[in-house]
């Protein structure tokens, strides 16, 4: 019994060597393992510090190419503020040009423009001054009008109703229409020509009534309108965008028409107006009707007529010079010596 014991207690000595061991190895290992994290947070911190330092680095190297891309957007917009009037008016001009080009397009080979004067009931019945209107129509081919662009005045009431008609000064804008287009309307914010008439009072050959006719948007020179100035016959005279003379328009003071103008009754007879070109001086080319249906109509009408082979631009010149005629001729409260 004694011998068992002793191979007993050797055997349990063995077991108890092993479980020290193991309990040995076991806080070994778990010394290691704190080890390893003490490590691997010391290790992360130096890495957020790395990364802080980088990530501060990198955000100075960006502050500074930010300050450099504003530095450098700083000068281009002053180079921009500076030329950016330039360029609106590059972007506007070419956009005006476009819609000047399409009505000389659309006047091409055209030889009759009718112009109508606007009704107003308020000057007919309270007799004060209105502001003008005239609806311009091509003549088509087959007979047929089109209507291509109205005119409007711009002018103060105390203007219209003390100064007289052939001297007072106002604004006229031109607005392209079509069929379509309200014929009453005011706006004239996209107008695409600008008439221009100075407060003038005749006198003889040294002042001489005109009007100004420029592109709205590009201030481009498209032609001058002048009243001549004549003893008895009515003269007008067209220049061009070069301050040449291209056409002039005359007529006859003895018409019944243009002799009893203030009256109700001569109102109702046809009274012409020839066109000349200035070149070559001869037999006119054309002419200026000027026309009223009735004896109770509120408004005039003009026909102009020439030859479809002179330049587009001419052909809206001689549409002012109607104009200019009713102005200084058919208008109520003309006075003044012509």
């Amino acid at each position: 019994m004694s011998e068992i014991t002793k191979e007993e207690s050797i055997k349990i000595d063995i077991k108890n060597r092993r479980k020290s061991m193991m309990i040995k190895k076991n806080l070994i290992q778990i010394q290691e393992f704190q080890d390893n994290k003490n490590i691997t947070k010391e290790s992360a911190n130096l890495s957020k510090r790395r990364s802080s330092l980088i990530g501060n680095s990198m955000m100075n190297l960006n502050l500074k190419n930010l300050e450099k891309e504003d530095k450098k957007k700083d000068k281009f917009i002053n180079k921009a503020t500076k030329h950016s009037k330039r360029k609106s008016v590059s972007f506007q001009s070419s956009i005006g040009l476009s819609s000047f080009i399409t009505l000389k397009g659309q006047l091409m080979g055209i030889s009759e423009l009718v112009i109508h004067q606007e009704p107003d009931i308020t000057e007919a019945i309270c007799g004060c001054q209105q502001p003008n209107n005239y609806h311009i129509y091509i003549r088509e081919s087959n007979g047929f009008l089109s209507y291509i662009y109205k005119l409007r005045e711009f002018s103060g009431s105390c203007n219209r109703i003390f100064c007289p008609v052939n001297c007072r000064e106002f604004t006229m804008k031109m607005k392209l229409m079509s069929e379509s287009s309200n014929k009453y309307t005011t706006d004239f914010k996209n107008s695409l020509m600008t008439i221009q008439r100075n407060f003038k009072i005749p006198c003889f050959c040294l002042v001489r009534p005109e009007l100004v006719i420029d592109l709205t948007k590009e201030k481009m020179r498209v032609g001058v309108v002048e009243q001549s100035f004549s003893f008895c016959d009515p003269r007008f005279t067209v220049y061009n965008e070069f301050g040449d003379e291209v056409k002039y328009i005359e007529a006859d003071c003895c018409q019944c028409g243009f002799i009893c103008r203030n009256h109700s009754l001569g109102k109702t007879d046809d009274c012409q107006f020839f066109i000349y070109n200035s070149r070559e001086k001869g037999k006119p080319i054309g002419y200026i009707v000027k026309k009223t249906e009735s004896v109770f109509s509120l408004a005039d009408s003009y026909f102009v007529v020439f030859p479809p082979k002179i330049p587009p631009e001419e052909k809206i010149l001689l549409s002012f010079v109607a104009v200019l005629i009713d102005y200084q001729y058919y208008e109520k409260n003309n006075d003044v010596i012509k």
